[in-house]
């Protein structure tokens, strides 16, 4: 076994801990890098550190987010404290990392703890051959350590195609009520969305500066929620407090501009008071931050998902968000911003909808916006299953109340173009318009 040692002293050095697992530490203490911490906790376990003290750093510091509670060098100590955790913790602290050094240390981290599991697993497949009874035994052992590695197991996305088709027929054969389809504030919009909005898919939301597409998206979250579907409003642009009061005005039909002027009338404020009664408890959860990416939604999300589940996510608006890389051209963060909404779609089985601005080039011609209109990135386009563009009417240069939904892309059906009462004054999009 001369050589089997050799190799393990070779190779082990190779893969012992290295500057990238101190750098992550670093960034579970910088302010500046403290955005990157709740989606790294959840790529790198503790067991991925080579060095067992970052490591159990690493854990307390997933426990600490599990628990909602801020992640500081006190806080860590008070779950994990001993010498050699202290003396880590005071080497991280006041050390600067870049957002680009510690992703790539992240990268670098996992690649090598997968060669450690590999290593380990062919080391156990080494030191069994020559106990074993026969080649094949030997081969056997050494296979079996090899399929134990998540890598070499068959990935849960991948199926045949006699299972595919078994799926299909249980979902193409289920009873309308256990459709997990999600309607929407208006039928006629349901009807061209065969039936509303769907989990796994991607809406986008188009218009031109003040044209309402923050009270489109309320009006979608808060319709779901209303009839039990749990939705997420992600709003960069307006506060929790507009935020709310637009949803109230909404759901009471009262006045928006009473609301905002905070001077109710008695008919409004008892209108608002029954809608709170009814609806207070429904599942809807609000996100208000000014300086998200799109890391932190996804991060958010799955913490939702996981806790109380999720079905509809909501992003006002996709170019407000903070970009990931800001060394990459404008257009290329959109590009990234929007994939990754599209990915987040898919992967946790929501309905996600995106406002997204619309170029001004138009703003003031009474013509209906195109596709080419949306702002910064023809991946939006690329990336969405259903493109809605906002269309006020307009006859002589004064607005009809009429606002059309322009279905300008449907991946799963036909565009059309639906008018809709324009209501403003109760932060709401009505029922479609009899022509």
């Amino acid at each position: 076994m001369n050589l089997i040692g050799n190799i393990d002293e070779e190779v082990g050095d190779l893969l012992e801990a290295n500057a990238g697992e101190f750098t992550l530490t670093v960034a579970l203490l910088s302010l500046s890098t403290r955005h990157l911490v709740p989606q790294l906790l959840e790529r790198i376990n503790p067991d991925d550190f080579a060095d067992p003290s970052l490591g159990s750093i690493w854990g307390a510091a997933r426990k600490l987010q599990q628990d909602g509670k801020t992640i500081t060098r006190r806080s860590l100590l008070g779950i994990e404290d001993t010498p050699t955790i202290r003396h880590r913790l005071k080497q991280a602290s006041g050390e600067y990392a870049s957002d680009h050094a510690v992703n790539q240390a992240a990268a670098e981290m996992l690649e090598m703890a997968k060669r450690r599991r590999l290593f380990d697993a062919l080391k156990r497949a080494i030191y069994h051959a020559p106990e074993a009874g026969s080649y094949s035994e030997a081969l056997h052992f050494a296979s079996e350590q090899i399929a134990s590695l998540s890598e070499a197991t068959t990935a849960d996305d991948t199926v045949s195609f006699a299972d595919a088709v078994a799926r299909w027929q249980e979902w193409v054969e289920a009873p309308k009520e256990h459709a997990r389809t999600i309607p929407t504030p208006w039928e006629s919009v349901n009807e061209v969305l065969a039936g509303g909005l769907h989990p796994g898919r991607t809406y986008v939301v188009g218009g031109r500066p003040g044209e309402g597409k923050s009270i489109a998206l309320l009006n979608f979250a808060q319709h779901a929620a209303e009839h039990g579907h749990p939705s997420v409003i992600f709003s960069v642009e307006m506060g929790e407090t507009e935020v709310v009061s637009r949803i109230l005005a909404a759901g009471a039909r009262a006045e928006y501009g009473q609301i905002t002027k905070r001077d109710i009338d008695g008919r409004n404020y008892s209108k608002i008071a029954e809608y709170i009664d009814s609806y207070s408890q429904i599942p809807l959860t609000l996100v208000d931050k000014s300086d998200l990416t799109v890391e932190q939604i996804a991060s958010r999300c799955r913490t939702l998902k996981r806790t109380q589940g999720l079905d509809v996510i909501v992003v006002d608006y996709l170019q407000l968000l903070k970009e990931s890389d800001s060394r990459a051209q404008r257009e290329r963060q959109v590009a990234m911003i929007s994939r990754a909404l599209k990915i987040l779609a898919r992967e946790l089985d929501c309905a996600v909808i995106v406002a997204c601005q619309l170029n001004r080039n138009a703003a003031n011609q009474d013509r209906k916006p195109a596709l080419s209109e949306l702002r910064e990135s023809g991946a939006i386009e690329q990336d969405a299953d259903v493109v809605i563009l906002l269309h006020h009417e307009q006859e002589q240069g004064i607005p009809t109340g009429i606002v059309e939904f322009v279905i300008a892309k449907n991946r799963t059906g036909k565009t059309d173009t639906i008018p809709l009462e324009w209501r403003a004054y109760q932060a709401r999009v009505g029922e479609r318009v009899s022509r």
